[in-house]
């Protein structure tokens, strides 16, 4: 059986003293090199300013399907998608309209300052400015050192070249800079996050993300109620005026004395009271179903109510130069001991005479 003396631990706790006593000094190097990277990193860091919206997403479900999911949910079961909202826009799908490019490149040709006219620059300017690119492209001599989107209007064509640039910043944004999510997988809360080096940009972008799209998502909800709603009041409009005319009609063929021996002079009179009849009685279903239908309207409107809201000065995600320089330096204490372990000559601690 092997074993091991107190003398045999002593020495191999001498030896490993020496051994950190002759590479003292490139430990220390190694530690001090490291903590100076991270210090020059907190120098050369770029501010990170978040902008933050949080609203909560209510798809107006009827009482009986809501209902059952609640009574379901208490057993461990999820049945939200078998009811009423299992449609195009239920789930995680307002995610995708949040990062979708039609969106995002909206956001971007918003005016920055609206009261400034048609001059003034778009959130895609400004991200041209911050992110660098337009110096990127002055240095390299390109057409695409001058482009400007002040003269853009969202939804009519653009040149290819505009395109194409928007195109790009929509996957830097959406790969770097714009994030959405639920604050809870079950839950109807969703954040929208924008981190840029521009305060003004990240909270702005922000808030016209969400805006546009709870604008595209009430229209797609009641796109076919509003329709109807439109039809329905047109007609309305159309058999209002047509019981005027026959009101006024009835009452210009009125004959006051009529001679007996001439029944027929108060047939016209009679046939456009009947008209006028007709006519009030498909006027009053009309404004039935289009009461019906303004109802109909306001039960598929789905609520986005914005909850939280980023307020100026936004916070600096930039690391504090104290944490960056401790985090070198941990970095370098691990480098050195990786060295230890891989250079440190190996013995035994089992004296000869036990072997």
């Amino acid at each position: 059986m092997e074993t091991i003396k107190a003398s045999d631990i002593l020495d191999a706790l001498g030896r490993m003293i020496h051994f950190l006593k002759q590479h003292f000094f490139k430990g220390i190097s190694i530690i001090v090199l490291c903590a100076l990277l991270g210090g020059g990193y907190a120098l050369l860091q770029k501010p990170g300013y978040t902008g933050e919206v949080k609203f909560i997403l209510d798809e107006k479900s009827s009482g009986m399907s809501s209902g059952l999911a609640g009574l379901a949910s208490q057993f461990g079961f999820d049945i939200a998608g078998l009811g009423g909202n299992s449609g195009m826009l239920a789930g995680d799908n307002i995610l995708d309209i949040l990062t979708s490019q039609s969106i995002v490149e909206t956001v971007l040709l918003s005016k920055v300052d609206s009261t400034k006219g048609p001059a003034s620059p778009t959130l895609a300017d400004r991200y041209l400015d911050f992110s660098g690119l337009k110096v990127k492209w002055k240095n390299k001599e390109t057409a695409l050192a001058g482009i400007s989107f002040a003269a853009l209007v969202p939804g009519k064509s653009h040149s290819i070249v505009q395109d194409s640039v928007l195109f790009v910043l929509y996957e830097k944004l959406i790969k770097k800079h714009v994030q959405a999510d639920r604050l809870n997988k079950k839950g109807s809360i969703i954040k929208v996050v924008t981190l840029s080096p521009d305060q003004v940009f990240s909270k702005l972008f922000s808030e016209r993300l969400v805006d546009e799209t709870r604008k595209l998502y009430i229209n797609v909800k009641t796109s076919v109620s509003s329709a109807n709603v439109a039809r329905l009041e047109a007609k309305a409009d159309s058999l209002q005026r047509v019981i005027n005319i026959k009101s006024y009609q009835s009452a210009s063929l009125q004959v006051l004395d009529a001679n007996t021996a001439f029944k027929t002079n108060t047939v016209p009179a009679e046939v456009s009271q009947r008209d006028r009849m007709v006519a009030y009685a498909i006027y009053t279903e009309v404004v039935k179903n289009l009461e019906a239908s303004r109802m109909a309207v306001a039960n598929q409107t789905p609520v986005m109510q914005v909850l939280d809201v980023s307020k100026y000065p936004l916070k600096d995600n930039r690391k504090s130069m104290l944490t960056l320089l401790l985090i070198g330096a941990a970095a370098g204490i691990f480098i050195f001991a990786v060295f230890v372990f891989i250079f440190y000559p190996r013995q035994g601690l089992v004296s000869p005479e036990a072997r």
